[in-house]
């Protein structure tokens, strides 16, 4: 937020300088980004007086004037066609740098010798006149330093919290300050003279959407005269970054830069029969907006029409069709309070910032209307003449009042550790335009202004009392409090073992935010499932919350790979949302992990391989044994709404999720060009089969036995088939089972393949002879030939 030390000054008389009104602002919330003078380096610049103005034969408009700078009369050709005799002027001596860059040098022009320059206001960088020299007022002495007789002034440069829309206007800064210095606020009398028809008779406002804009006002202005506006308001316009078109124009940008109240000038005689509609577009129409763009529009756009066609994106931008131009006569001033969120989404969609539309995403003061509107009219007619017609055309049908809330003198003495006095606490209230009733020792009841939104609860009016009273007010304590240790719950030790061996396994953490678009969301939705969007989203990348914690893993993944990090392993935990027909919403918190890259270290000759579905198996068999639970069972996948293939994973009857390898056409929409593996489980139902009871193991006293066991199987028989087998013709007696050898073709038969596997044997009570091992391995091949068709490879 902009603004001027002069002008806020114009409202509040504070005694502070502009160097300790900077310093105090921060102390009360504000922080001040800059504060500089506007005036720029003039300190060579002189006044002086012409003496002598005189037509140089040889050009058509220079002239030959001889000035009295008080320590020399110097020779000045210049071509201001309102340069004269007596004047006082701003005069630039022989080696003077101008803020445009220019240095002034001696040289002849048409034979004269000029040793100087009379300069114009642009030139000196206090404003855009370039058409004449700046003449100066009689109260200039000549010899004078030109800068001593320029008002000095600062501009401030303030940053504004969200939560505070009211300081988005000088009038709102001028409030706080008086606060802290105890000066009054001044607002501006207004005082109209309304002289045109009654606006009923011009006019008619219907509001068919309450909700995107819950009051509109209006104000007609007849007979004005376009044209610019008047010095000092386009000083101070510009000086806040708010380029000065004409004075209709100005008016409204410079009452929005005093209340934080927008308003749109239409021109009057455009509008056709006389009504103004507020109402939601249809979708697909197309509008014309005054930069020349034309947009297309949706349902949830809040527009501005007359009988006939759309005038305006409501709190956004005014349209082509109703443009005050140079022609315009009369005037519609619009003053309305429209929804932030309509505006917001209107605004980022389209691609449109402006000021206007950055104080109404904030909020605006409903209630603030009758002013602002009121203000922009008496300036209208100050400077572009003409009548005022009678009275305001206003719809307002549920007006919004002021939040009530009851605050404790007891309980802000215990929130800040120290006592105000019940007067001082009354006076900043009633400074902040909060109304206090029905005071009593116990409470008092408040109201808040609706210009500050953001206080709704006790504690808010709280803060409030700390800010201004002063922080430093009270007293430094340290509080002393016991904290009681609590024994962690069963879920959080069973996250806290999660995550411990995740990262034991190389994966990261990750923390993303579970919203996602629509487009990317739809494929991750399991059967018959339907997304929950949001009712107000930021935008439509983050409008719809995410069908699976892999939706929006696959974003970080992506993020690293676009930063050539190659091999990137990331896990998360959070929750999964979807709606299932004829059910309520779905949540459900998951486990998920996403892998991709390299699987190992590179080895000593620097080759490694690739990260597949055996390493993705094999993480979660770690997570199995890690955290006790039971034997997962994998079944191969034989659909999948975003897996190519893999498996889905069982604990007994229970399933507890999946795992395999992403399709490459849901890669694609994330722009990721390499293979992607992922699993996703249940975290409650991992959580639910953890077995908290440890056993104890004694370590092995007697030696293992270990064979091992060739097979040719068929192709398409399962390696889990075979460890099944294996595991249950053994008995107690096998102690570790490892596939180490995997093999196909000459001399082994097409469409089978060789499978070799080492078998480790012991018993905790005895040492293993070789007829008790190898009877076991006679059962095992048995049982391998009935199940499996597997046959001994000799």
């Amino acid at each position: 937020m902009k603004f001027t030390y002069n002008w806020l000054r114009e409202f509040v008389d504070t005694p502070l300088t502009a160097e300790a009104l900077a310093e105090r602002l921060p102390m009360i919330g504000f922080e001040v980004e800059s504060c500089q003078s506007l005036l720029p380096d003039l300190k060579a610049i002189v006044v002086g007086k012409v003496l002598v103005c005189e037509n140089i034969p040889a050009s058509d408009h220079l002239k030959r004037c001889e000035v009295n700078i008080g320590s020399a009369t110097l020779n000045v050709v210049c071509g201001a066609p309102n340069v004269a005799v007596d004047q006082l002027v701003a005069v630039a001596p022989t080696g003077t740098r101008l803020p445009n860059g220019l240095t002034i040098e001696a040289r002849k022009i048409f034979g004269v010798q000029s040793q100087g320059m009379i300069c114009s206001e642009m030139e000196l960088g206090l404003s855009d006149e370039h058409e004449g020299i700046l003449v100066l007022n009689g109260q200039a002495r000549v010899g004078q330093n030109f800068v001593d007789t320029l008002e000095q002034d600062w501009l401030f440069d303030i940053a504004v919290t969200p939560n505070r829309p009211d300081a988005l206007g000088i009038i709102g800064i001028a409030r706080e300050v008086g606060l802290i210095t105890g000066a009054p606020l001044q607002l501006p009398k207004i005082k109209l003279r309304e002289t045109g028809a009654p606006i009923e008779q011009l006019i008619t406002i219907q509001i068919k959407d309450a909700e995107g804009c819950p009051r509109y006002a209006a104000r007609i202005v007849q007979n004005i005269a376009i044209k610019s506006s008047p010095k000092w308001m386009r000083q101070r316009l510009n000086a806040v970054g708010v380029r000065a078109i004409s004075n209709i124009v100005d008016v409204t940008n410079y009452v929005m830069m005093e209340t934080g109240q927008p308003q749109h000038a239409f021109d009057y005689d455009l509008l056709e029969k006389d009504k103004i509609i507020v109402q939601r577009a249809r979708a697909g129409e197309k509008f014309q907006t005054l930069d020349g763009q034309e947009h297309e529009l949706l349902a949830e756009d809040v527009m501005i029409c007359d009988g006939h066609r759309n005038v305006a994106l409501a709190g956004v931008m005014g349209g082509l069709n109703s443009e005050v131009s140079d022609a315009t006569k009369n005037i519609l001033i619009e003053c309305a309070h429209f929804n932030p969120l309509a505006v917001r989404r209107t605004a980022k969609r389209l691609g449109m910032t402006s000021e206007a539309g950055r104080r109404f995403e904030r909020g605006t003061d409903p209630n603030g209307i009758p002013f602002a509107v009121n203000r922009a009219a008496q300036l209208m007619q100050d400077t572009a003449g003409g009548e005022i017609a009678r009275g305001i055309a206003e719809v307002y049908p549920a007006p919004i009042k002021p939040t009530k809330i009851t605050l404790r003198p007891k309980r802000v003495t215990h929130v800040l550790g120290g006592k105000v006095p019940s007067a001082r606490m009354e006076k900043i209230l009633t400074g902040l335009e909060c109304k206090v009733s029905k005071k009593s020792a116990a409470s008092w009841q408040v109201a808040a202004p609706t210009f500050r939104p953001d206080l709704t609860r006790e504690i808010d009016l709280i803060e409030e009392i700390a800010r201004i009273y002063g922080y430093d007010k009270f007293p430094e304590k340290l509080h002393s409090q016991v904290f009681v240790g609590g024994e962690r719950n069963r879920e959080e030790e069973a996250l806290e073992k999660l995550r411990r061996a995740m990262t034991g396994l190389g994966f990261d953490e990750a923390i993303t935010i579970d919203l996602i678009s629509p487009k990317l969301a739809g494929l991750f939705l399991p059967e018959g499932g339907a997304v929950l969007p949001l009712i107000n989203p930021l935008n439509e990348e983050l409008s719809v919350l995410r069908p699976a914690v892999a939706a929006t893993l696959l974003h970080s993944l992506a993020y690293n790979l676009n930063r050539k990090n190659r091999d990137v392993w990331l896990y998360e935990t959070g929750a999964a949302f979807w709606k299932e027909p004829g059910k309520e919403i779905c949540e459900e918190q998951r486990l998920a992990a996403i892998a991709v890259g390299a699987a190992e270290n590179p080895n000593w000759l620097g080759k490694t391989r690739g990260y597949a579905l055996p390493d993705l198996r094999g993480a979660l068999e770690v997570l199995e044994r890690v955290l006790l639970l039971p034997k997962l069972v994998f079944k191969p996948l034989t659909t999948h709404a975003y897996l190519e293939h893999g498996w889905e994973i069982f604990i007994g009857a229970n399933r507890l999720g999946f795992a395999g390898k992403l399709q490459a056409e849901i890669l694609k929409e994330y722009d990721v060009e390499t293979d992607v593996f992922l699993f996703e489980l249940r975290l409650q139902e991992v959580i639910a089969s953890i077995d908290w009871q440890r056993t104890f193991r004694s370590i092995p006293k007697y030696p293992p036995v270990e064979r091992d066991l060739a097979i040719i199987v068929d192709h398409d028989v399962p390696a889990e088939k075979i460890y099944a087998v294996i595991e249950n013709a053994s008995d107690h007696l096998l102690e570790r089972l490892e596939l180490f050898d995997l093999y196909t073709g000459k001399p082994i038969p097409a469409g089978k393949k060789s499978m070799a596997f080492a078998l480790t044997f012991r018993a905790d009570d005895r040492t293993l002879r070789d007829e008790e091992v190898e009877l076991r391995q006679k059962n095992i091949l048995d049982a391998l030939g009935r199940e499996c068709g597997a046959v001994l490879r000799t």
